[in-house]
């Protein structure tokens, strides 16, 4: 055989090993259908009355106007800083029921988030979480809530999610954005690689990875603001907690965008 034919035969087949590539994977659009939050904020009364801003803020929104095929979707995000029950006070969550996803499958989740620096709020220093709370007298015992930095986590969830006592698999992406950055939207590109497995059963944890839970299905995701380590002060001292506090919240306001599934068959 000529040298030039083998060359191109070569180059046919890598073109050819390409296509195949391209159309084993699937993308899809979040529709904005699937697309819902949970608010436990209401009014802002008790122990949220120390919030910032207008109750209406921390609902979702949904801007179906934003663009072809993308749906813009705000509200600001809000994480406890001192008891744990409802810390994470609000939050956005996506549906997968309809992809029939295997976790096997997946191959990237991607959006576009934008953070709102002058309507955000950030606890970074321990005056900050005492200023109302003088009983908390051990910065160091803290110092790992406290961030510059605006804390997310993105959790996929398996079956049983609305039931904590049965047990559910869960796989989580935390990640920061800087509060001072002139970047306005942020690409979010998460892997199945990138996360941290777990099954969870009456708030307990037992480690897991992609290769153990491969068969299972995905039946959505949620959006979180968190601390600087996803905990809050209660974790330190659960049998001390007082009755009478006053709340400490951190708030991202937020944009989220261009919500993608890429996925193999």
């Amino acid at each position: 055989m000529k040298l030039s034919s083998l060359v191109l035969l070569i180059s046919c087949i890598s073109i050819c090993s390409y296509a195949e590539t391209i159309t084993k994977t699937n993308l899809t659009f979040i529709k904005a259908s699937n697309v819902s939050g949970w608010n436990h904020i209401g009014e802002k009364h008790g122990v949220y009355a120390g919030l910032s801003q207008a109750a209406h803020k921390y609902q979702l929104h949904k801007d179906l106007t934003f663009s072809s095929r993308k749906t813009l979707y705000q509200l600001t995000l809000v994480k406890k800083l001192l008891n744990w029950e409802q810390q994470h006070s609000n939050g956005i969550e996506v549906s997968l029921v309809n992809l029939n996803l295997h976790i096997e499958q997946l191959t990237k989740l991607h959006f576009k988030l934008k953070l709102s620096p002058e309507q955000s709020i950030i606890t970074s220093d321990f005056e900050t979480l005492i200023e109302k709370n003088n009983w908390l007298n051990d910065a160091k015992s803290f110092t790992k809530l406290l961030s510059e930095k605006a804390n997310f986590t993105l959790i996929f969830y398996g079956e049983n999610h609305e039931t904590p006592e049965k047990i559910t698999l869960y796989a989580a992406y935390p990640f920061k954005l800087p509060l001072n950055s002139n970047q306005l939207w942020h690409d979010i590109n998460i892997s199945t690689n990138d996360l941290n497995f777990y099954w969870q059963q009456n708030y307990q944890e037992e480690t897991s990875s992609a290769t153990e839970v491969a068969k299972q299905k995905w039946q959505g995701f949620i959006l979180v603001a968190e601390s600087g380590n996803s905990k809050v002060v209660r974790n330190y001292i659960p049998n001390d907690f007082p009755k009478d506090y006053t709340e400490v919240f951190n708030e991202f306001d937020i944009s989220l965008s261009d919500i993608q599934i890429s996925s193999t068959p």
